[in-house]
């Protein structure tokens, strides 16, 4: 007879191996995207049976929208938007985005596939988003930040310095001069973006 304790390992076992789906699955379609991402080759990754990810998930499509939504869950929950102190934010944003360049890479080809279309989770996010330019623009009405500038386009321009060396390597590397990755380099990029959003979002003296 099956026990909770039988069931146990089997649970973990389960959720070990989600994991390396999702770990496996990040990597190819950062890589390939996700017309050229493999369920094969993704299950060679995560060293588990390909009929796995589809009982998991369903399909590659599907699981794709369940990598990125999971990323963005972790990005969400890890570094959470705090506009009285704006500059900082952009900081642990940028620092969030080196460690993890995968999710940048995932959103551009989420990008190409539904251009300004829904995309999967689409009210979640959208609420979410919304909930960022509210927090700005309270904090404007309350004149912490120069209310000058739209709210949403301040959240904007967050996100784009902070993902801009991810998003277009190939120009960062030309304007760099080498390695935009390199760490001297990412540091003063990162002082760079957490100044210029300062400036940004500095109240007006005029």
């Amino acid at each position: 007879m099956e026990t909770a304790e039988n069931r146990r390992p089997k649970h973990r076992d389960a959720e070990a191996t989600k994991a390396r789906i999702f770990a496996a699955a990040a990597a190819e379609f950062a890589e390939r995207g996700l017309a050229g991402a493999r369920v094969d080759a993704i299950a060679k990754r995560a060293e588990a049976n390909k009929q796995l990810i589809y009982a998991y998930f369903g399909g590659k499509e599907e699981l794709f929208a369940a990598v990125v939504g999971r990323q963005l869950e972790e990005l969400v929950e890890e570094v959470e938007i705090d506009p009285e102190r704006f500059a900082e934010y952009a900081g642990r944003l940028f620092d969030w985005h080196a460690e993890r360049p995968e999710l940048v890479r995932l959103l551009l080809y989420e990008g190409l596939m539904y251009d300004t279309g829904s995309v999967p989770n689409d009210d979640a996010r959208t609420a979410h988003s919304r909930d960022k330019v509210k927090a700005v623009r309270a904090q404007q009405k309350q004149g912490g930040m120069d209310a000058t500038l739209d709210p949403r386009d301040l959240v904007m321009l967050v996100i784009a310095l902070a993902t801009a060396t991810d998003a277009m390597p190939q120009l960062a590397r030309m304007i760099e001069g080498g390695d935009p990755r390199a760490p001297r380099a990412r540091a003063r990029r990162r002082a760079a973006v957490v100044e210029i959003v300062r400036r940004a979002a500095t109240p007006s003296s005029s």
